[in-house]
């Protein structure tokens, strides 16, 4: 292996460490979070170019039953972990897990695979893997299919999105390892801080925010290292580059018909007011409503990227609290949990 490519590993797993270590303080900083995994799965690959499986955590609200004769079946709600695509866990979400549960959702965090070992679009194609399978085996689950609905946070939005494209993608290409009838129906998406437009430059997405450009002191995470990391892992030594304008890379640029036929009609876009990626964040919510999507779109303000993960004060957990609950009531307004 090149000197390059094994310090750029490094600088890999020194920011995974870093990211690990930084979840690990988050759970335990009060108030503490208290939710661990009902369950974990294993998800084999269905759509993957690569053939091993992965894991996903689910979540079973209060009195959860399997059996289908004792309760109705519970909508399901699945969670994309942020983390530019090569760091982060799916336990890292687990504030925003508890909150759900308790509206009454099983909640399937998804810990797709990480780029560099895994670039794209193997992160998101994971993504679409685990629907997949949770559908195929709902009923034995006790889920509603038809009530399904997926957040993300940073990149866990972006693949939100493009996760739906992918699968339209698929779809119009008859690719026979779906089978249509066990298709179940996303109802809508939430994204916290997404990167819609990948064609971007970091510059140009900092440059398209003056209130991050009037910060003195910015987070670590718009560093020119760690920024360097994250566009470097995910197209990590692909035969070519793909196309950045690509909707599965930019879910914000997607073709009209595209977005109108594959994306749900519900559509709740919570970018950061002091983030690099807060224009484009905005200008894709005014798009997919210009397409006739219902979208709202609330900017929560004096904030950065990847702000309710590292909330520190109490002025943040209070703010981290308020939008969470908030963002769960919209989830359970959608999916009709009375």
């Amino acid at each position: 292996m090149a000197l390059d490519s094994i310090t750029f590993y490094l600088k890999v797993r020194i920011l995974r460490w870093l990211t690990q270590l930084l979840a690990w303080l988050d759970r335990r900083r009060r108030p503490a979070s208290s939710c661990t995994p009902s369950s974990q799965i294993r998800i084999p690959p269905t759509l993957s170019i690569s053939p091993r499986s992965f894991d996903t955590f689910l979540y079973h609200p209060p009195n959860y039953t399997r059996d289908p004769t004792n309760h109705a079946q519970y909508p399901l709600v699945i969670v994309l972990h942020g983390g530019g695509w090569c760091v982060g866990d799916a336990r890292h979400d687990e504030r925003f897990i508890k909150t759900l549960t308790a509206r009454g959702v099983v909640v399937a965090a998804v810990n797709y695979r990480l780029a560099p070992e895994h670039p794209y679009p193997i992160p998101v194609s994971d993504c679409l893997d685990a629907l997949l399978y949770l559908w195929k085996n709902s009923q034995s689950m006790n889920l509603d299919k038809d009530r399904t609905f997926i957040a993300g946070f940073s990149v866990g939005g972006q693949m939100a999105f493009a996760s739906q494209f992918m699968l339209w993608s698929a779809l119009q290409e008859k690719v026979t390892r779906i089978n249509p009838s066990a298709l179940g129906t996303v109802k809508g998406i939430t994204a916290f801080y997404p990167p819609m437009d990948g064609t971007k430059s970091r510059a140009e997405r900092a440059a398209s925010n003056p209130s991050f450009v009037a910060l003195k002191n910015k987070p670590i995470s718009s560093s020119k290292m760690i920024g360097d990391i994250f566009d470097r892992a995910y197209f990590w030594n692909l035969p070519a580059l793909p196309d950045k304008s690509h909707m599965c890379i930019s879910p914000g640029l997607a073709p009209e018909d595209v977005v109108k036929a594959s994306l749900p009609m519900r559509i709740f876009i919570k970018p950061a007011g002091l983030d690099p990626l807060l224009a484009e964040g905005v200008a894709a919510a005014e798009r997919f409503r210009d397409l006739g999507k219902q979208v709202k779109c609330e900017v929560i303000q004096g904030v950065a990227h990847y702000w309710d993960h590292l909330a520190k004060t109490d002025q943040e957990k209070t703010l981290r609290q308020e939008v969470h609950e908030r963002a769960a009531d919209e989830i359970a307004e959608v999916l009709e949990i009375n």
